[in-house]
């Protein structure tokens, strides 16, 4: 599965989970338009999309959220946190599949706005990007979420996917750390 072809998926399960099941008026006035990338301390978004055996995911959070500041590093110290955490990202170890899927991560690459901040810019976002291949894709049924015992600040991660074809969405929590497909 190409890059290309996961953020077009991407982008069809946020639209097919954010929306209803209805039609839309196109001239409905616009505090009733849905706003996929609401930036909300404390959530964020994991997104799963699986084509055959080959898994993409795609988390984002608020800086905020994970690191606890969201304005560019001011000093060693901070940069050095931002750092920790994006290493921390790219170990892919908050999240666990079933094992009888025998999903195994075979890329990370987690980032944030932080690095690239422009003056007057007053939110920043903290993204992780993994690939997955699964031996068993048919076995998939569960994903646990670790990430609640790292990140304290983090109340809430929505989880969106698209597996072979079957979509849903579920909410994540501390009490709640796993879901099922």
């Amino acid at each position: 599965m190409t890059f290309a072809h996961f953020f077009k998926m991407l982008f069809a399960v946020s639209v097919a989970v954010a929306t209803p099941l209805q039609a839309h008026d196109l001239n409905a006035p616009t505090d009733s338009v849905i706003s996929l990338s609401a930036h909300v301390h404390g959530h964020a978004t994991l997104t799963l999309v699986v084509e055959g055996n080959e898994m993409q995911l795609a988390f984002q959070s608020p800086a905020y959220s994970i690191l606890g500041f969201e304005n560019k590093p001011k000093n060693s110290q901070e940069q050095q946190e931002v750092q920790a955490a994006i290493e921390t990202f790219n170990r892919a170890d908050w999240f666990a599949f079933n094992s009888e899927a025998s999903c195994d991560v075979t890329q990370a690459d987690s980032s944030t706005d932080l690095t690239n901040l422009h003056t007057g810019q007053s939110h920043a976002d903290f993204y992780a990007n993994y690939q997955v291949l699964c031996q068993s894709p048919s076995r998939l049924k569960t994903i646990n979420l670790a990430i609640f015992n790292m990140v304290p600040a983090l109340e809430k991660v929505e989880v969106q996917w698209i597996i072979n074809g079957e979509q849903g969405a579920a909410d994540t929590s501390l009490t709640k750390r796993s879901v099922s497909f």
